[in-house]
């Protein structure tokens, strides 16, 4: 299947960088210095030209194309594109990458548009900071396509007890769930029964969705989040208070913008909008962020961002999420000590590939390291079919969190055997991958 991208910035790099594994993807590019980055850094097809044009469009779509994504940063753009892309290939399914609030609501019929389904970056990082913040020490979330299955990522502070000092043999994990792999000061540990959780240890879990607040309670401190500090008021800021208006939640919002403030006023009742700088710490001190459950911080600039977190930090804040766009702000979030650093490119490809490509079985990939839950299938010739698992011989910074067997999640105990269809869901760094499909006979797609 050919896959064609119109919009090279961080949304569809990432995404023609992920498919490209499996797919033949071609990108569509105008400006003149991201085309150049697409053809220096990937192995893909490119064309300098604009994605809307119908004559471009024309010379591009063929009866191979199965796949239309239209991710730039302007909606009508993007709208525009999908509808000549349905016009010349009726066939080809159209996605449009949409931002603004107001073409999302209501029930519109997109496909009378010549669009199959729109996706909002914004809407997904908010959801996705709703789920961080309600859960007291949860600092990364996605879900895994198709299994009722999520990783979750636990930080162990000084606040915790139950959970420390004890040998993980002594855990009871809820029903479902594993430990995959432990962070430990910048190591990766893969857990063993006599190991120890620390405090700053960042724990990988893997299981339903139930299972997550369930292992925040075996931690040993139980609190449900309700007390919200948000700086900025763009549109993620704007999504996240229309997720949250229906929860009994606390919400104080500084935006320096006063039309933008009066408008969400307006919009948004349940919320307290103030007309500041977030960046003050005069300001922050002065609206008690120190007793707020989360600072979260959604401005469009990264910079006010680690600003508005670190100053948040100093103060006492309990816990601290931003999002970011630029991939070199990823590890500059992970050392400043912020608890969560949302990318958005991370959001949207995870979004994105459990939505439109259900062949690439699973591809969970995880902020702030340089790892992914792959899903690997057991093929007919695989020299591991009819194994133990004990035999399996993966790779040193690879696990296996579970079996998925005729769509059901399987513990692998060390004696299940392996059989013929199993997807067998591996946690990895990107470092062994490459030995990873050359023991599966298989190709594992990445992102950034």
């Amino acid at each position: 299947m050919q896959v064609v991208i119109v919009g090279a910035g961080n949304v569809g790099y990432t995404l023609a960088r992920t498919m490209s594994r499996k797919y033949t993807v071609m990108m569509v590019e105008q400006d003149e210095k991201r085309y150049r980055r697409i053809l220096d850094s990937l192995d893909i097809g490119a064309v300098n030209a604009n994605g809307g044009s119908p004559a471009v469009l024309k010379d591009l779509l063929t009866d191979k194309t199965g796949l239309f994504l239209a991710v730039t940063e302007k909606d009508e753009f993007n709208i525009f594109a999908c509808q000549v892309a349905k016009k010349l290939r009726p066939e080809v399914s159209t996605i449009a990458r949409v931002r603004n609030p107001d073409y999302m609501v209501g029930d519109i019929q997109w496909e009378s548009f010549g669009v199959d389904r729109t996706f909002s970056p914004e809407r997904l990082t908010a959801s996705k900071m709703k789920k961080l913040a309600m859960v007291e020490d949860l600092i990364d979330y996605e879900r895994v396509p198709g299994f009722g299955l999520a990783v979750a990522v636990f930080r162990v502070t000084e606040r915790h007890d139950a959970g420390l000092f004890k040998p993980l043999k002594f855990m009871e994990m809820p029903p479902g769930s594993s430990i995959l792999v432990i962070h430990r000061r910048g190591e990766l540990l893969l857990p063993s029964k006599t190991e120890n959780l620390q405090v700053g240890d960042e724990i990988t879990i893997l299981g339903p969705p139930g299972a997550i607040k369930e292992f925040n309670a075996l931690l040993g401190r139980v609190h449900d989040p309700h007390d919200f500090v948000v700086v900025g008021g763009d549109i993620v800021a704007e999504q996240l208070l229309d997720i949250l208006k229906d929860t009994k939640c606390s919400i104080k919002l500084i935006e320096k913008d006063e039309t933008r403030c009066k408008w969400l006023s307006r919009k948004f009742g349940h919320a307290i909008i103030i007309n500041d700088n977030g960046t003050d710490p005069s300001v922050l001190r002065d609206e008690n962020v120190n007793m707020a459950d989360a600072l979260i911080c959604t401005t469009d600039n990264e910079e006010e961002n680690l600003l508005s977190c670190l100053i948040g930090k100093h103060l006492g804040v309990s816990k601290t999420i931003t999002k970011f766009s630029r991939r070199d702000y990823e590890m500059v979030f992970d050392m400043s000590g912020v608890d969560a650093a949302i990318g958005t490119y991370h959001v949207v490809a995870n979004e994105l590939v459990r939505q439109t490509v259900p062949d690439l079985e699973v591809l969970v990939l995880m902020a702030g390291f340089d790892e992914a839950l792959i899903g690997v299938p057991v093929a007919e010739k695989c020299i591991y079919m009819g194994c133990q698992v004990s035999e399996l011989r993966l790779p040193e910074r690879s696990v296996l969190g579970m079996v998925i067997r005729n769509d059901r999640p399987v513990p692998p105990t060390s004696d299940l055997i392996l059989s013929g269809g199993d997807l067998l869901l591996i946690y990895a760094s990107r470092q062994d991958v490459p030995q990873l499909e050359h023991m599966f006979n298989t190709k594992i797609p990445l992102g950034p």
